[in-house]
């Protein structure tokens, strides 16, 4: 254990027991094992005995060390500069003392003594092995209870129980005046579509928004071109504004059809979230697009 911590710093001294001869390493049949769990890509559970600045030390037969690296118990913590100040073992690697990992092989040379394991690779196997078998037992319409774990600048990743699958950004919600990425946050429990399962990929589409109805199905019915309506200004744009006529339908007035009057600038007359009767002028259900008039409704 002394050469495993002393191999990678941050160590307190620890009485060393006698130098082994590494031709008798290499006849360990330990080593061979690990080396063929390796290969395997098998999991294995170990206990950490000994931790330091830059990770910790497992028991898997042979003492083995995971790095800061690749542990995924501990969080993101800042490492210590090359010759800074030494601050000791944080807490959150001094609570491992004890702990059972989850552990993959990554590194087995025992001519240098040096045995490899990671955290975050174990995890990663885990996600990879859900995701096969939610491919093979999944299917298109399957209606599913989900929890949000991650979330990214294109969509929210869901624990649907066997597996997580991602939620693009454009199937959040129908309201295109929402951020979408503001709608759920982790730990949000959400109701969701399975929209595509790709098995080669390993990959699983959902869908929030396909579970409610989609706006545009009351389009004809409910806004029909002359119908005046109450709407909220919901963006400015140099051409006109876009206002919500109804919970995830939105239109544009044209810059036109702001006023009366010759209008220069759409924040001259109106702002974001401003209440205004608006006249749908237009309506193009192939490209799902709404025209409304503010200067239209106000002649009646």
């Amino acid at each position: 254990m002394a050469e495993l911590l002393a191999m990678y710093g941050d160590a307190e001294p620890v009485p060393s027991r006698q130098a082994e001869d590494p031709r008798s390493r290499r006849m360990d049949p330990r080593w061979q094992e690990l080396a063929e769990r390796q290969q395997r890509g098998e999991l294995l559970e170990a206990t950490v005995i000994e931790v330091n600045r830059g990770g910790a030390v497992v028991d898997v037969g042979l003492p083995g060390f995971v790095p800061l690296s690749q542990l995924t118990s501990v969080g993101a913590i800042q490492r210590q500069p090359e010759g800074g100040p030494s601050t000791g073992v944080p807490e959150a690697l001094r609570a491992l003392r004890g702990r059972t990992l989850s552990l993959q092989v990554i590194e087995v040379d025992p001519g240098r003594n040096r045995l490899i394991l990671s955290e975050k690779a174990a995890l990663q196997e885990v996600r990879r092995r859900r995701k096969a078998t939610a491919a093979r037992e999944l299917a298109v319409g399957d209606v599913l209870e989900g929890t949000v774990t991650h979330t990214t600048g294109f969509g929210l990743f869901v624990d649907v129980g066997i597996a997580d699958g991602l939620v693009h950004r454009s199937e959040i919600t129908w309201n295109k005046a929402v951020n979408p990425m503001a709608v759920h946050a982790v730990g949000d429990e959400v109701r969701v579509l399975v929209t595509g399962v790709d098995p080669e990929r390993r990959r699983i589409s959902l869908s929030i928004k396909q579970l409610s109805e989609d706006p545009w199905a009351r389009v004809a019915a409910d806004h029909r071109v002359g119908t005046d309506v109450d709407a909220v200004i919901t963006r400015l744009m140099p051409f006109g504004a876009f206002a919500r006529i109804a919970d995830g339908l939105e239109g544009l007035i044209h810059i036109s059809e702001l006023a009366d009057h010759r209008v220069t600038e759409p924040a001259d007359v109106v702002a974001v979230g401003d209440a205004t009767r608006v006249r749908v002028v237009g309506v193009d259900h192939e490209r799902r697009r709404l025209s409304l008039s503010i200067r239209q409704a106000e002649r009646t």
